[in-house]
């Protein structure tokens, strides 16, 4: 990631639509059909769990890797007409849970007033809605619940140098997704695996490919 911190969302959302289609449509885990892993591709990151979603709670899962420290979850209880008091702490963390990568896309990354975000669902949100393919369309329950609480989802944080930004809680969750992609012993294994196993291929059938010498514009018959 870029060391300017004021590029850093801009750094994000470039990411979010190559993650999109390696996670979000799978390739990835297409890739695998053709070339194997070795072993299951994991990440070990922190794994938040709710029993349950407490309707009056904004919540996600922290970590964030920021300024060589990690940020804390962030929560925020709100007081709303009809729902009960918040009672205890509804949710738990696991730290350094070693899971599947198909475990942690799927696992939640924020909880927002009773709606559960997944982490596949936040790639999907930043590619899609803040990105390349900018949509004003909200299909899913998720994307409509980011939506209503936008403004209250935004933290200023600050580097070593005191430079500051004010961040969305959702592109901290996609930063730390980066992150533990990043620093997965086996997905880096992988990649390494099928980078080798590219430069290694050959054509089996040279005769199948051809080239035409085709003028253009063609009128149509």
């Amino acid at each position: 990631m870029t060391t300017n911190l004021a590029e850093l969302p801009a750094e994000i959302r470039g990411r979010s639509t190559i993650l999109r289609r390696l996670l979000s449509e799978r390739d990835l885990f297409n890739a695998g059909r053709l070339l194997i892993p070795s072993s299951g591709l994991r990440v070990r990151a922190r794994m938040l769990d709710f029993d349950p979603i407490h309707p009056a709670v904004l919540l996600t899962c922290g970590n964030y890797p920021w300024a060589g420290d990690r940020l804390p979850n962030i929560a925020a209880v709100f007081s709303l007409k009809g729902q009960p008091p918040l009672t205890g702490t509804p949710w738990r963390f696991r730290d350094d849970a070693d899971v599947s990568l198909s475990e942690y896309l799927e696992g939640l990354a924020i909880a927002v007033l009773g709606t559960p975000v997944r982490r596949r669902e936040v790639i999907k949100y930043v590619a899609d809605k803040k990105a390349a393919h900018v949509s004003d369309h909200r299909k899913h329950i998720s994307e409509q619940a980011i939506d209503r609480a936008w403004s209250h989802m935004s933290i200023t944080i600050e580097n070593q140098g005191k430079e500051k930004i004010q961040l969305n809680m959702v592109y901290l969750e996609l930063l730390a997704v980066i992150q533990a992609l990043r620093s997965s012993e086996s997905i880096n294994d992988y990649i390494t695996r099928m980078d080798r196993w590219l430069k290694s291929a050959e054509i089996v059938y040279p005769e199948g490919a051809r080239y035409e010498n085709v003028n253009l514009p063609i009128e149509p018959l």
